[in-house]
């Protein structure tokens, strides 16, 4: 029999266990929503950024000169945001954390410019960020209810004379 479980192991190769597998499983998890969040945190950055521009430039002291400026550096900042080498804006993102589907789409800001000019812009900017601060906190609860409900197997062959030798 023995001669035949290695022939097994030689064609499929060695079989990981059950705790094996949850371990793959939650280190991808993890991975997937360190990747998530981090996306969500340079996207709020930006967005915060063009914020400020957009608030900046609606100012009546603000030069035209000065208004270029800070369209040119708002266009960059769409441009340019990324996370891990991904273009963020134009974009949708899930998440599939502790069963439950989590997920955010953001367009370029300034598309909205045409129609609804600066102040749609804005709006849109600050519902955004306000999205992402919510979803933020929803992760932040599903990933603490999550490894609540982690147990922790510590069978009888732990030792702990053994760990202090």
């Amino acid at each position: 029999m023995s001669k035949e479980l290695e022939i097994l192991k030689k064609h499929l190769g060695d079989i990981q266990g059950k705790s094996g597998f949850k371990a793959k499983n939650l280190v991808s998890q993890i991975s997937d929503a360190n990747d998530f969040i981090g996306a969500l945190q340079v996207l709020n950055i930006s967005l915060k950024k063009i914020s400020k521009n957009i608030k900046e430039r609606e100012l009546e002291n603000t030069s035209q000169e000065q208004k270029r400026m800070l369209d040119a550096q708002s266009s960059q900042l769409i441009q340019n945001c990324s996370f891990m080498g991904e273009h963020l804006f134009d974009n949708s993102f899930c998440l599939n954390l502790a069963s439950k589907l989590f997920s955010f789409e953001i367009q370029n800001p300034l598309l909205v410019l045409e129609k609804n000019g600066y102040e749609g812009v804005l709006a849109y900017v600050d519902d955004k960020m306000e999205e992402i601060s919510k979803l933020l906190d929803e992760l932040a609860l599903a990933i603490q209810n999550d490894t609540e409900d982690m147990t922790y197997d510590l069978s009888s062959e732990f030792n702990l004379d053994a760990l202090f030798r």
